[in-house]
């Protein structure tokens, strides 16, 4: 496995700049009696196997700098905890809250769904309504949900990458509370079944319905999801095209059969949420594009090391997550390389020592 000596070429940058990849094998040599010399990461780990396990196999950070002041010379959080480990644990509890926000913010909007019927619509008006149509979208959801997790598991950066994608659903999830409460859209699809309302909002009404709704993980197909008004924007489409961009953006280019799967995959759900009038047209329009700017952001942001300093010029930084951004990337020492291995301690025959292709 070539961990990195000097800089990748390419689409990576120097990514062994800055006590990044150069400085894990550079210590793995130490072990074998070999500190001084200069040789490159591949000659380092091609010696020996126990330079190779001796490392923690669940998950290196390479891409932390040791000269961090929140990461000490072990890739260790001060505060406490692994860094990639305490880092995606952060994320994940924003990502949770904001989860539970948007549950809360459905809780109330259902209370103020206009008995009217459903708004014009190029999409809708020019087909005829399939109400199998979601099971399907949420089928696809969750199988490419679960291919999605697969990949990033087996990830040699894995940490890092969960950390970025909790916190991009958590700022999805948040922006999604506020959009379908401030406007309120009637039903677009007659048959669904939406619960009767109980003409009055209470702490308690409000925690029940968030209950019931996380219970069945957001979806209609196991029978929670009750309640209607969640509209602008479309969280199907949101799940489908995040899950379609992490995988086209962190396997390599030679993977092209499986960047296609997930993107007809992604076109599929959506496809199949119109059919069903589970949203709007321009529900699914909305969560694609602040879906695609925000990954695109939160990437250019993370890929730059001259954005991720204060200064005049970087208008970038004026967003309002920024702080969060920084938080969690500020010790990633360039873009994250497309390198995968066993994620297991266990068998150990599986962790290839061969050099990975990054394109």
């Amino acid at each position: 496995m070539v961990l990195g000596g000097g800089s990748e070429g390419g689409r990576y940058g120097s990514v062994g700049e800055s006590g990044g990849l150069v400085n894990e094998t550079q210590h793995c040599g130490s072990s074998n009696s070999r500190s001084g010399t200069s040789s490159s990461a591949s000659s380092v780990v091609d010696d020996s196997d126990h330079c190779h396990m001796t490392h923690d196999v669940y998950q290196r950070q390479p891409l932390l700098s040791n000269h961090d002041p929140y990461i000490n010379t072990n890739g260790v959080n001060k505060e406490g905890g692994s860094g990639g480990y305490y880092d995606s644990s952060s994320t994940f509890l924003f990502l949770c809250s904001n989860w539970i926000f948007t549950t809360a913010s459905l809780a109330l909007t259902h209370e103020k769904v206009p008995n009217y019927p459903p708004l014009p619509d190029v999409t809708l008006d020019a087909i005829t309504t399939q109400d199998w149509g979601l099971d399907v979208s949420e089928i696809i959801i969750i199988v490419s949900v679960y291919l999605c997790v697969m990949v990033i598991l087996f990830h040699k950066h894995r940490w890092i990458l969960f950390r970025r994608i909790f916190l991009m659903m958590g700022l999805l999830y948040f922006y999604r509370s506020i959009t379908m409460y401030v406007t309120v859209l009637p039903v677009a699809n007659p048959n669904y079944y939406c619960s009767p309302k109980a003409n009055y909002t209470s702490p308690v009404l409000v925690a029940k319905r968030v209950i019931q709704l996380l219970s069945g993980f957001g979806l209609s197909i196991n029978g929670q999801h009750t309640f209607c008004g969640d509209y602008i924007y479309s969280g199907h489409t949101v799940c489908l095209v995040l899950a379609y961009l992490v995988v086209r953006e962190y396997t390599p280019r030679r993977w092209w059969l499986l960047h296609w799967c997930f993107a007809l995959l992604a076109v599929t759900g959506v496809v199949m949420v119109l059919i069903a009038r589970g949203h709007y047209t321009v529900d699914c329009l909305i969560a694609y594009y602040i879906t695609t700017r925000i990954f695109y952001i939160y990437h250019q942001l993370a890929n730059n090391a001259n954005l991720k300093e204060s200064g005049p010029n970087n208008f970038l930084e004026r967003v309002w997550w920024y702080p969060l951004f920084w938080r969690f990337e500020r010790n990633v020492q360039g873009v994250v390389p497309r390198h995968y291995e066993w994620p297991l301690p266990w068998p150990r025959r599986w962790s290839s020592k061969n050099p990975q292709r990054t394109s």
